[in-house]
């Protein structure tokens, strides 16, 4: 099984260098400067580890660690400019594994690296849990508990509100037609009676306050990123 690593550092050659001398046939390796760009990689793939810059551009690192912590309980370790005691507390808090400071040592960067990758997938070989975390703004789906939260609340939502939202979820930004919608839901054959979509999707907009699911009339529903028109 593959480990994957992400390198989220404005600075390309810092990324280039971690990833030409850590990836192997065991480990890919993705990089980039941009913060978006990261948080879209960490939905799509199952990372084992997390190098960041912990002051990227002008971001501030401990948000942005908290906001990965939130996504998922992988481990991070961050690159860091300033050799003071207190960064290095603020970034250990805030849910950091490891701190290392800038300027590294390469060989030193990438045995914290591998060391913290094998403590993770040991842990989910013993536990026998595979982390699948979705987000979607400020709501997060924890897939193998089938449990969603908004800003660290947890929200109780029966088996086809689950169902319904995960769908919703996995296909933002596209409109998903009534027929569509419960076929992949309901596992069952189109009737043309949407008042069963129209209950679940009431109860899921008053739950979770889902501005985002947006009602195409005649159609279906479109799922947009929150705070997006």
């Amino acid at each position: 099984m593959k480990n994957y690593v992400l390198v989220i550092d404005g600075d390309l050659n810092t990324c280039k260098e971690i990833k030409y001398n850590l990836q192997d046939e065991y480990t890919d390796v993705y990089y980039t400067g941009s913060i978006q760009e990261a948080l879209q990689i960490m939905e799509k793939e199952n990372c084992s580890l997390v190098i960041l810059d912990a002051c990227i551009y002008q971001y501030d690192g401990t948000a942005l660690i908290q906001q990965i912590r939130q996504m998922n309980p992988l481990p991070i370790l961050a690159l860091s400019e300033t050799a003071g005691t207190a960064d290095k507390v603020a970034a250990l808090k805030c849910g950091a594994d490891d701190v290392l400071n800038k300027p590294y040592d390469l060989e030193e960067c990438l045995a914290r690296a591998q060391a913290l990758m094998r403590r993770y997938t040991q842990l989910n070989h013993i536990t026998g849990r595979n982390y699948a975390l979705v987000s979607h703004g400020n709501l997060m789906l924890d897939t193998a508990r089938r449990q969603v939260t908004i800003d660290d609340e947890t929200v109780i939502l029966t088996k086809k509100e689950y169902d319904l939202l995960l769908y919703f979820i996995k296909n933002r930004n596209r409109v998903l037609t009534f027929e569509q919608i419960y076929t992949a839901v309901w596992h069952e054959e189109y009737l043309m009676d949407n008042s069963t979509i129209f209950y679940q999707v009431g109860n899921l907009r008053r739950k979770l306050k889902a501005d985002w699911i947006e009602t195409r009339y005649g159609m279906g529903y479109f799922i947009h990123n929150p705070g997006e028109l």
